[in-house]
């Protein structure tokens, strides 16, 4: 029996189920708000599950271990304890509250919301202009599955691309957010078993104790089972560990596919429920990360390329059936993001970008609701092959691997929102002149401090990232108490209105 027949039997199966789903969602999806956030008759468990897949995705079960193969068990501390835990703390800070100030005006975006919050169209603009860097985790997720399929079906990595672009890209352009909650439900039940697989096949390296892993760790090269890993690009302290992880994690929440997860809600119960479901499993797949150290302990030979580890790994551990299964999972954690990336993207250039630079948009009000929609699907023709470009550049010319590219762009996206999002749930009387000052310098710190190789720790994108968040919260106290504009804490969610036309009547979809 042929190696890939198992593989080849189950992504087809797989793929008829996904697009039994959008052909059934695209029938609901009649206009840009079902196309964004659904119907919200979804479950609370399901929104949970469909946020766990989208937490972790590709970077967490292809990309991120193979980081961790080359650089040990800091590399677990900082992506799989510090990271999570800044998620789990920005998620129970955020959720209820962006939900509660989305809801007065049945915002369908982050950039929506926070032009809304700030009665000001231009702001809206501007964070969906910045929402385009979601293109380079798009990326790597792309990268992720493309190799994966590479090796699990035995085809030239060209035709994996196209498959993998092609597929979700058509999808979602028929379902939209329906599909994705429903799709990411079925990919969450998948990822749950593939993640057992994982973690079970490490059962040979720590049989014998705690004590005699670590050994093994020590037996691999200098500092791979320490705390710190000077050697690595990385993980070099406990700054870059556990400090700059920890702040990207309460920041990546802030992700347009992530917090507006909340917008599918309907009520604050089914908030608790959701944050959860998501923490539970979340936990769970971030578990994955010690895969990586399984693959350096298992794979003999000289070191990979970080990004090659897990589809290698896969075809070396697991027989035929078991790595069709991998494969399935694998894909899953992909789509998963994948599909949440998409829909935000789309969603937010329609709606924001092309809804607030054409006048006639802004006459027509509800009448734009159709074209809104056609605008989205033919931003996602347009981005499928800008996809393709940048994901084979990366797989041929990657800096390290593509999770530095990633994290360089989506990193940036957090620390510019943190502070807007931050003000606009927690407080009132902010002048929105520093709100974007204060974005402005998060991306200027960010980018210059990377770009401009500022300090040794330039090449690790949190450290940029944590600076760059700390500079906008210092921007936006010191503008604060220069224009002597008084700013208290919000007691309960602000009545506003859509962007400068004054406060809303609040509906429930």
């Amino acid at each position: 029996m042929s190696e890939t027949l198992f593989s080849w039997v189950l992504v087809g199966a797989y793929a008829l189920m996904v697009v039994f789903i959008a052909w059934r969602s695209s029938r609901r999806t009649k206009s840009v708000e079902t196309y964004s956030v659904g119907t919200r008759q979804v479950s609370p468990i399901a929104v949970g599950l469909s946020l766990a897949a989208s937490l972790t995705s590709a970077a967490t079960f292809v990309i991120n271990p193979g980081l961790i193969y080359l650089y040990g068990w800091s590399g677990v501390l900082g992506y799989a304890v510090a990271a999570p835990l800044g998620i789990f703390i920005g998620l129970v800070v955020f959720s209820k509250s962006f939900r509660k100030v989305g809801d007065k005006t049945n915002v369908l975006t982050v950039p929506q919301w926070v032009g809304d919050r700030f009665g000001d169209r231009r702001l809206t603009v501007y964070f969906a202009f910045l929402s385009l860097l979601q293109i380079t985790f798009l990326i790597l997720i792309v990268v992720g599955l493309t190799l994966v399929l590479e090796r699990a079906l035995e085809i030239p990595v060209w035709v994996s691309l196209g498959m993998v672009v092609g597929f979700t890209f058509t999808y979602i352009l028929l379902g939209g957010a329906s599909t994705h909650i429903l799709t990411n439900s079925m990919q969450a039940g998948i990822m749950i078993v593939v993640a057992f697989i994982f973690l079970g096949s490490g059962f040979e390296f720590v049989r014998d104790g705690i004590g005699a892993f670590f050994e093994r760790l020590a037996a691999v090269g200098p500092h791979y089972e320490s705390v710190t890993n000077p050697d690595s690009l990385l993980f070099r302290n406990l700054f870059e560990v556990l400090v700059a992880n920890f702040v990207v994690g309460v920041a990546i929440i802030l992700q347009p596919h992530v917090i507006s997860k909340a917008l599918y809600l309907r009520t604050e119960a089914d908030v608790n429920r959701y944050l959860v479901t998501a923490a539970i499993v979340a936990t769970l797949f971030f578990a994955v990360l010690i895969t990586g150290l399984f693959a350096r302990l298992a794979l003999e030979g000289p070191v990979l390329p970080p990004d090659v580890v897990m589809a290698t790994y896969m075809v070396e551990a697991f027989g035929p059936f078991l790595r069709a299964v991998v494969v399935l999972g694998l894909l899953a954690a992909g789509f998963s993001t994948m599909e949440g990336i998409l829909v935000a993207l789309s969603s937010i250039f329609a709606n924001d970008f092309m809804r607030n630079l054409l006048p006639s948009a802004r006459r027509t009000g509800d009448a734009w609701r159709p074209t809104a929609l056609r605008w989205a699907r033919a931003f996602l023709i347009v981005l499928a092959p800008v996809t393709i470009w940048l994901s084979w550049d990366q797989i041929h010319n990657p800096s390290l691997s593509v999770a530095i590219f990633a994290q360089n762009g989506v990193y940036g996206l957090f620390a510019a929102t943190f502070v807007p999002i931050l003000v606009g749930i927690f407080f009132e009387g902010a002048d929105r002149r520093w709100v974007f000052a204060a974005s402005v310098t998060a991306l200027v710190v960010h980018f210059g401090m990377y770009y401009g190789e500022i300090t040794m720790y330039h090449n690790n994108p949190a450290v940029p990232a944590t600076a760059a968040i700390s500079a906008s919260l210092l921007v936006m106290g010191v503008g604060s108490l220069a224009t002597g504009r008084r700013v208290r804490l919000a007691t309960e969610a602000p009545a506003v209105g859509p962007a400068g036309e004054g406060p809303a009547e609040g509906r429930k979809p």
